[in-house]
């Protein structure tokens, strides 16, 4: 064999892709299954589990196929995933009904009867009580489908569920539990006041491993039907922002990685739990095990872009709608967006001021507005609510250096520099754009034993990527910061209780 590799599955909201990396952490092939959820009017959203056996089944044979023809040997598969959705299983690993996927919205009602103690549960897993969480879900099946509730055994994430079906166990990870409501931040296991706050019984949660072990071994048949071989260790690298903070090398202070896709992510190291008394943030084990990521969001920014375009810049029907047009727009509007403010809150505010009835607000229309004023204010009105984030998060966990910039939005060099100037801080932008899977194989070459830990795995991932700096323009950050201001007032205006 030439050399050996690495197989990561990482699932994500509308896709599962497995990718083949080399020893040096080089992406050799990837094979990639959209697997979308169902979205209901009354703000349901689920997804078949079945799709996520068939899935798996598809991209695991390709990736096997590609290192055959490197003359590859696979030393194990790394497993990250997104977080927050429950299925019920039975005692045979077998779903009872769909996900329930993190973004579903049924629970809205029993969040706010269960908000009266959310200080006490946030005190304990550092997290509020709202819809996207686990523990709301399972306490939702237990009152709404006795029935289900009943014939349950495992409470499973889709990681959990994944992993199952690759190894035959159900296990699952603090990086993964910290996303249930139900975890002891400081002790890193399931909490029994929050399990009886919940009414869910510890014997219907997975059993709690390490994040970054080797959790199974692959099940014969499910190899046999990979072209890969039986007993290939698999490791549990955790949730996917935690992977992704791993691969875009959070792994000491003095820095913030910054992910913007569907909506935007910023994440701080920390090497103890952090707790806000406004309960502006969450805090999450990190897939680097020993440390925290401290979390604070924006539920939609590069989506609003995008709705933008498809509202107002049609294509013939039938073509494929693309960014050039409102970019080259974007790119016409001078910093400031000739005045126009805009609040990226289309769902709602987390943080750095919490309203859920927050809502998108163009301010300081005029008749001389153009689309690229608005363009360019959405990017703008993303970038600000992300450095109000940012100085949030130096406050909790200290002094930021550099921004480690990632997702959809930065493939927009406009909205590079905006964020640069934003922030007044250095960006820096990873060529490669598979962070999340490459930091799977990060957790998963130093448990294989292929690097003596994974800062050394980091390294050697960092050293095989190019970085592009972006340094900020003082002057442009001076105005942003006072257009910042304006905006925080805007905010506060809107919303007085916020």
């Amino acid at each position: 064999m030439a050399g050996s590799g690495i197989i990561t599955i990482d699932i994500g909201t509308t896709s599962m892709r497995a990718i083949l990396f080399d020893r040096e952490g080089r992406q050799i092939a990837m094979a990639r299954r959209d697997n979308q959820p169902s979205y209901f009017p009354d703000g349901r959203v689920e997804q078949s589990a079945e799709t996520w056996m068939s899935t798996l089944e598809e991209v695991l044979p390709e990736c096997a196929a590609a290192a055959s023809a490197a003359r590859m040997a696979v030393e194990g598969i790394s497993l990250t995933s997104q977080r927050s959705s429950v299925i019920p299983v039975d005692a045979a690993g077998q779903p009872l009904q769909s996900a329930i996927m993190w973004q579903d919205t049924r629970t809205e009602a029993m969040c706010r009867e269960l908000s009266a103690h959310e200080n006490e549960v946030y005190g304990i897993c550092g997290m509020r009580i709202t819809p996207v969480m686990s523990a709301v879900k399972m306490r939702w099946l237990k009152e709404h489908s006795p029935d289900i509730f009943h014939r349950t055994w495992k409470m499973a994430g889709i990681h959990d569920f994944v992993l199952h079906l690759l190894t035959g166990r159900f296990l699952t990870d603090p990086s993964l539990a910290s996303r249930t409501n139900l975890l002891n931040l400081a002790r890193l296991d399931w909490d029994p006041d929050l399990m009886g706050f919940f009414g869910i019984p510890r014997s219907m949660l997975c059993d709690m491993v390490p994040t970054g072990c080797v959790a199974g071994d692959l099940l014969p048949t499910l190899a046999a039907r990979a072209g890969l071989r039986a007993g290939l260790p698999v490791i549990t690298a955790g949730g996917d922002q935690q992977c992704a903070a791993l691969g875009l090398g959070l792994i000491a202070p003095g820095g913030i990685i910054a992910n913007t896709g569907t909506g935007s992510y910023l994440l701080a190291f920390s090497d103890h739990p952090v707790f806000d008394k406004e309960m502006r943030v969450f805090c999450n084990a990190s897939a680097l095990p020993g440390s925290y990521v401290v979390e604070a969001s924006l539920p939609a920014s590069g989506v609003i872009y995008r709705w933008f375009g498809d509202t107002f810049y049609p294509v013939p029907a039938g073509a494929c709608g693309d960014f050039s047009s409102m970019n080259a727009e974007a790119e016409t509007s001078p910093l400031g967006s000739n005045g126009l403010l805009f609040l990226p809150h289309f769902k709602g505010s987390v943080s750095p001021r919490f309203n859920p009835n927050a809502r998108g607000t163009f301010h300081n229309l005029g008749l001389g507005t153009t689309r690229g004023d608005m363009s360019r204010a959405i990017l703008e009105g993303i970038a600000a609510e992300m450095a109000d984030n940012l100085e949030l998060l130096e406050r909790l966990t200290g002094k930021v250096e550099w921004v480690n910039a990632s997702g959809g939005l930065t493939k927009f060099s406009l909205f590079n520099r905006i964020q640069a100037d934003m922030y007044g801080r250095k960006l820096r932008l990873a060529t490669h754009c598979e962070a999340t899977a490459r930091g799977a194989w990060i957790s998963a070459a130093a448990a294989l034993g292929m690097y003596r830990s994974i800062g050394e795995a980091a390294a050697v991932a960092e050293a095989g990527s190019g970085i592009e700096e972006i340094q900020p323009n003082p002057v442009a950050t001076e105005f942003y910061d006072g257009l910042r201001k304006t905006r925080q007032a805007l905010f506060v205006s809107l919303y007085p209780t916020a």
